[in-house]
């Protein structure tokens, strides 16, 4: 429930970390100290949102880097996979020690850290000697600490080496300004006679059971207060971070961040990179915590929702599906049936008894990985145009997000090939993945506009 601090430090020495700990507390930076020792590593567990790790560089009084480095490297390992949370963004390293060899230590990182564990590596290695900023060894008759101004002024100048990392710390302090501003605003909307007062909790409680009210419905506030009250909040959130005025520094800072792309670069490398920003923007992998009824639910049609949805409510078969699509047996192999749940978003905050909607799409992965054409499947490439109008596809996607993923491809939604089912029917479905606000809302729209055109009615002249 409380945000852990940004910066951790690593030490097998307690006076070490004790002095660099009462220098942070002197720049008003807050940070989590663990002392390593061997029996207890066990016990730690991992700090998700750690942005800058001070890390002894040897985390053991018998090894030395240079020296025994397995013994030493096994040791940082161990650290870094312990405490860094793969899910929790970009950390730098700092090296903190008398000697610091960085250089060694980066190639056998990325030795250790590959495929799946790649997550873990730093964006950015620095190294700072300890000397500088506490007593080595502490003295008790002096303050262990040195210089603390120095030592904040040398880790923003580490930071700002790669202005890449600089941009995104910068945008998360952005946000958690924005998300202070509107927290400020929720509270303000007590009245203020009702807060000096032991009632002035409960007073936040009836506004926020309001917001609830306000995101679900009048009498659904208790249903799923978090996701009710967090639709009203989110565009509040969004429109404080668009408000705030970035100075002319931080513009600069922004602008170095940006790497333009090389006019050398391949196009199948471009087509995969378009498609990796793509499915960031706009899929939600979290399958888990999906719902088949939820707005933008792409479902799996498995066998048996074959029968029951396709065949059944379409009555359409493998061959007039083929068809539909303009593909042939051997490009068929390589489509997936998909159904997508669609409506209006206020249907899907505040529901209400009736049918679901969900609309027949086919995912299709490009024969060549460029996304060019291929003689033996003609029709799976990125040009590809809609032969009946009735089809909307997305841009260019991966449908996974494992890194092993497959070619690049597309969602094709048939707007002719809609089912209504009742809530019922749907517990039993896959989900594998969700399409955010903006594909859903446009897939909708579409839909509502197919489904209106205008027909007239003439004799030939």
């Amino acid at each position: 429930m409380l945000i852990c601090s940004k910066i951790t430090v690593v030490d097998d020495n307690a006076d070490h970390l004790t002095g660099i700990k009462e220098c942070l507390n002197e720049l008003k930076l807050d940070c989590h100290t663990k002392l390593y020792e061997d029996e207890h590593i066990d016990d730690w567990q991992m700090l998700p949102g750690t942005r800058v790790l001070f890390l002894d560089q040897n985390l053991t009084g018998h090894a030395n880097f240079g020296i025994d480095n397995e013994q030493v490297l096994d040791r940082i390992v161990e650290v870094i996979k312990k405490l860094i949370c793969p899910n929790s963004g970009p950390y730098a390293l700092i090296l903190w020690a008398e000697n610091p060899d960085v250089e060694s230590l980066k190639p056998r990182l990325f030795e250790r850290f590959r495929d799946e564990n790649s997550q873990l590596l730093p964006v950015y290695f620095s190294m700072l000697k300890k000397s500088r900023y506490i007593d080595i060894p502490a003295k008790p008759e002096r303050r262990s600490v040195r210089e603390p101004e120095r030592l904040k002024q040398d880790i923003l100048d580490e930071i700002n080496r790669i202005p890449q990392l600089q941009a995104l710390l910068l945008w998360e302090k952005d946000v958690s300004e924005a998300v202070d501003a509107v927290l400020r605003s929720i509270v303000d909307l007590v009245p203020a006679a009702k807060r000096a007062s032991n009632g002035f909790a409960d007073e936040v409680g009836k506004i926020l059971y309001r917001l609830s009210q306000a995101g679900a419905g009048v009498n659904r506030a208790e249903c799923n207060p978090r996701d009710a009250i967090s639709r009203i909040l989110l565009p509040m959130l969004a429109d404080r971070l668009a408000r705030q005025c970035a100075d002319e520094k931080q513009q600069s800072n922004w602008k170095a961040a940006l790497t333009p792309p090389r006019d050398d670069e391949r196009v199948p490398s471009v087509l995969s990179d378009r498609a990796k920003l793509n499915s960031a923007i706009h899929l939600s992998f979290q399958n888990a915590e999906i719902s088949a009824t939820e707005l933008g639910a792409v479902i799996d049609v498995s066998p048996a929702v074959y029968e029951q949805l396709v065949t059944r409510y379409l009555g359409l078969t493998d061959q007039q599906l083929k068809e539909t699509f303009g593909v042939d047996d051997h490009e068929w192999s390589d489509c997936k049936l998909r159904l997508v749940k669609i409506g209006a978003s206020c249907d899907n905050a505040q529901p209400k008894p009736g049918p679901l909607s969900y609309l027949l799409a086919i995912e299709w992965l490009f024969a060549n990985d460029d996304g060019s054409r291929n003689r033996d499947k003609k029709h799976l490439h990125k040009k590809r145009k809609a032969a009946q109008g009735s089809e909307w596809s997305t841009p260019i996607l991966f449908f996974s997000s494992d890194e092993n993923h497959n070619n690049p491809g597309m969602l094709t939604v048939f707007r002719n090939l809609v089912v209504s089912v009742p809530e019922d029917e749907t517990k039993e479905w896959s989900v594998v993945y969700r399409l955010r606000e903006e594909l859903i809302s446009n897939i909708t729209l579409e839909y509502a506009r197919f489904i209106s055109r205008p027909g007239i009615i003439s004799l030939p002249p």
